[in-house]
């Protein structure tokens, strides 16, 4: 598997949001997974590969096992997530998707540039604030 597939696979399983990589939104999200995993692996150039490969190596298995709670259960049994730092890191996957920000070890908060597509915002049922798909002054005609 490629760098993105696993950390999409990864996303979906950490965060519970499959529709990461549904072949339907798959596209539109690759981008953002391009840019959150440049993000994670500039600050976790040692943490994140960690990661990577002990959810690749259960991924790989044949046949291909479905990325569910039993996945989970298996990756997080892994001795790479028994260690603090990688747990961590898992956590900051599941920020930069749902808040597109992530902490670093320093407690420093980090944004992911792309706080429109946050996963929280469907989930809430409100729209970003302070971001609009609709032109400046939309505000001032009725619907």
């Amino acid at each position: 598997m490629n760098k993105r597939t696993v950390f999409m696979e990864l996303s979906a399983l950490l965060t519970g949001v499959y529709k990461i990589i549904d072949p339907t939104d798959k596209q539109l999200n690759e981008s953002t997974a391009d840019e959150y995993l440049r993000r994670l692996t500039g600050e976790f150039p040692e943490l994140l590969p960690k990661l990577l490969d002990a959810y690749e190596r259960l991924a790989s298995a044949v046949p291909k096992p479905d990325i569910d709670d039993a996945l989970l259960t298996k990756v997080q049994a892994e001795p790479e997530f028994a260690e603090p730092d990688v747990a961590f890191v898992a956590k900051q996957i599941v920020n930069i998707w749902y808040f597109s920000q992530f902490n670093t070890t320093t407690g420093t908060t980090v944004d992911g540039g792309l706080y429109e597509r946050g996963l929280v915002w469907p989930l809430i049922k409100a729209h970003p604030i302070g971001y609009s798909n609709q032109p400046f002054g939309y505000w001032t005609k009725k619907p």
